[in-house]
């Protein structure tokens, strides 16, 4: 409980660094950003396990080819497409563009493999 609690808080903060620092994010509040980590936590938990399957399979070969370094990129790539879903779900969220995204897709799996080795 208390790690989904932690989840929750580092990906609200998470949110709304981004909406200070990109030009390309906007949040309505603080308020906002927490539904926006209650919504992209709530698609991570429902759905995540099917994205990171699919996108898994669909870098079988290219992650032979190069050792598995391939599926590295399956956090990034599900972040990606669960944050664009969350953006399209909620009014009060936006990401203005697709660079937007990959920055804020990005930032999200840094925020989230830090907290992972941190909570072990």
């Amino acid at each position: 409980m208390i790690q989904l609690l932690l989840h929750v808080v580092a990906l609200t903060g998470t949110v709304l660094v981004l909406a200070k620092l990109l030009p390309g994010v906007r949040i309505n509040s603080i308020r906002s950003a927490v539904v926006v980590a209650l919504v992209f936590g709530g698609l991570n938990l429902l759905v995540g396990w099917l994205v990171k399957a699919l996108l898994s399979a669909v870098l079988l070969l290219p992650a032979i080819v190069t050792l598995g370094l391939a599926w590295l990129f399956v956090p990034f790539l599900a972040n990606l497409l669960l944050l664009w879903i969350t953006d399209k779900i909620l009014d009060a969220f936006e990401l203005r563009d697709g660079k937007t995204l990959l920055i804020a897709a990005g930032a999200i799996t840094v925020v989230n493999w830090v907290l992972h080795q941190i909570l072990g």
